[in-house]
């Protein structure tokens, strides 16, 4: 397997992933597109581990390897971020977002994902 090809189905998964979520949303149905738009949040972050050669298995490794990463790169925001969106996930449980808090959640969910994108693009992979 080629070293794109892991990457690509990350990539393929993500965009399912908030496909599907838009579609929950448009049903109305927003603790499943909670957990839909977690797990597009995550298949990007899955992207940027692997530019620094760590598979992520499990979902305390999203934390673990975005609290070392925020440390290096000397941005807290990231691993702040991320903690925060980590109430999409909670929300398909629980339901602890409100509906009218929830298009807050997707525009910070679309700007992480743009955000980690751009600094896997920058690590030139």
């Amino acid at each position: 397997m080629s070293e794109g090809e892991p990457l690509s189905g990350f990539y393929k998964t993500r965009d399912e992933y908030w496909s599907n979520a838009n579609r929950a949303i448009a049903a109305g149905e927003h603790r499943k597109a909670s957990e839909l738009m977690w797990g597009a949040v995550t298949q990007q972050l899955k992207v940027l581990a692997a530019t620094h050669n760590i598979v992520i298995t499990s979902h305390r490794q999203f934390f673990d390897f975005l609290r070392q990463y925020a440390a290096e790169t000397r941005d807290a925001s990231l691993y702040e971020e991320f903690v925060s969106l980590n109430a999409l996930h909670s929300n398909f449980y629980d339901e602890i977002i409100p509906t009218d808090t929830f298009p807050f959640f997707y525009l910070k969910a679309t700007g992480y994902i743009g955000q980690l994108e751009r600094l896997h693009r920058r690590a030139g992979k």
